[in-house]
């Protein structure tokens, strides 16, 4: 889908809010940057973690759509930005497949200004989540190995 130019003009320079806790921005900024000409920024002070967090210690409450939406929404209130995305994943059971495990991203693009909600939405089963019980430092060291550690994080 391309972006009609008169918009991207509107979006040339403008900041827009990366509702962001765990320096997802760092990925997100430099692709909105180039492709849209806009001024990208992460809140300091936003905890994303309220709506619920990944290894599942505080539970989330809504879908993982709600979720978002709300996180996006609250990271402009809070920086008072018309221009904000956020992103919410989650690791599991496929939706549709049996048996196969999936990383589910949804990204969220909010223009408050023309009243713009754009989601997006990618499903892969290319994913290292695994679950398994361990009962030595050789079994964790395997697993670690297997998983790609240190590059992704184990809970």
């Amino acid at each position: 889908m391309s972006c009609p130019e008169h918009y991207l003009q509107f979006l040339h320079n403008q900041a827009i809010v990366i509702g962001t806790k765990h320096q997802k921005d760092s990925v997100i900024a430099p692709i909105l940057e180039t492709a849209l000409g806009v001024r990208p920024f992460a809140p300091t002070n936003f905890d994303t973690d309220v709506f619920g967090t990944f290894s599942g210690e505080i539970p989330r409450t809504q879908s993982p759509m709600d979720t978002l939406r709300q996180k996006c929404l609250a990271a402009m209130a809070l920086s008072g930005c018309r221009l904000g995305i956020a992103s919410e994943g989650s690791f599991g059971p496929h939706p549709s497949l049996p048996f196969l495990t999936a990383d589910d991203e949804l990204l969220i693009f909010i223009d408050q200004h023309h009243g713009y909600e754009l989601i997006s939405r990618e499903i892969s089963i290319d994913t290292n989540f695994n679950v398994r019980t361990l009962s030595s430092w050789a079994d964790l060291a395997a697993f670690a190995e297997w998983v790609g550690f240190p590059s992704h994080g184990i809970l």
